[in-house]
């Protein structure tokens, strides 16, 4: 199948929300944003690794939280392995200094990426935090998207995770073979898209406005 891959600085916020919401299998396009230290992180430069992973954090989200110390033992695991583990913020009402206090106080020792403008979340189809995405470098496919493990859910937690979809995601692509699941529904917060409601509110105001009496025609 032939998959175009998603240009954030060539498409209309519109069209990358369609495309992502249509087909969650995506090509990711380049991308660059500051972490909550001010460093500059650009995906494609992490070429010469086997996979990136980009977990949605949200400044106060219970879930979140609850599952640092899951992502913590995945990242650990695969210290050795050319893996980058990043975070992504793209809460418009979290900034950076926000986010900055948010990784002291929970101790989170990753990168989290200031998405700011939204951009990259809305052409990544994001829609609620403690998500993860995994990408293959070699393509710079999207072969995951969900949670880390099978551990949380909104009304109670396992004592221990039975499967493990992000580390079984990063032992797929290290054999170079497709994950079993690609994807799974993570439990997490929503995420305000002001342009991706309008989006939506603007088709339905159109296919209203399109809608002919009975008999019209």
């Amino acid at each position: 199948m032939d998959r175009k891959p998603i240009r954030l600085r060539q498409i209309a916020v519109a069209t990358v929300m369609v495309t992502a919401l249509q087909s969650w299998c995506l090509t990711v396009d380049n991308f660059s944003l500051l972490d909550q230290n001010g460093t500059s992180h650009e995906l494609y430069g992490y070429a010469d690794l086997k996979a990136v992973v980009l977990m949605v954090q949200g400044n106060g989200c219970p879930i979140v939280r609850n599952a640092l110390g899951d992502i913590k033992a995945v990242r650990d695991l695969y210290a050795t392995k050319n893996v980058m583990f990043l975070m992504i913020n793209s809460n418009l009402q979290d900034d950076a200094s926000a986010i900055r206090e948010e990784s002291q106080v929970w101790n989170i020792d990753f990168p989290i990426l200031n998405d700011d403008g939204q951009r990259v979340g809305e052409a990544l189809g994001i829609t609620r935090t403690a998500e993860v995405l995994v990408i293959d470098t070699n393509e710079w496919d999207l072969v995951y998207r969900g949670p880390v493990n099978d551990r949380l859910t909104y009304e109670r937690q396992k004592a221990k995770a039975d499967r493990h979809y992000v580390a079984e995601a990063l032992d797929a692509i290290l054999n170079g073979i497709r994950p079993e699941f690609e994807r799974v529904g993570a439990k997490g917060c929503l995420i305000n898209f002001p342009a991706r409601r309008q989006h939506l509110q603007d088709v339905s105001s159109v296919e209203t406005r399109n809608v002919l009496p009975r008999g019209a025609r």
